[in-house]
């Protein structure tokens, strides 16, 4: 699934590990390297580990303003 937060689009994909789940983000690569780290997040269930994969991103950017409001 694509998810955009301030104007930066992830990548992010799921994968089940038993009773688990690992949500991961990534963002478009430029040249030979990526803009912006990974991220990950474990949850109990899909929807729980994206939910938490986000609310990481949200607060890694928290001091970024978004672009419309500059």
């Amino acid at each position: 699934m694509e998810w955009e937060h301030k104007g930066i689009r992830f990548t992010v994909t799921t994968e089940s590990m038993g009773p688990l789940c690992l949500a991961s983000a990534r963002t478009p690569q430029e040249g030979m390297f990526i803009r912006i780290r990974p991220f990950s997040a474990i949850g109990t269930s899909q929807d729980d580990a994206v939910r938490l994969l986000k609310e990481q991103i949200k607060l890694e950017f928290l001091k970024i303003p978004d672009a419309e409001t500059g």
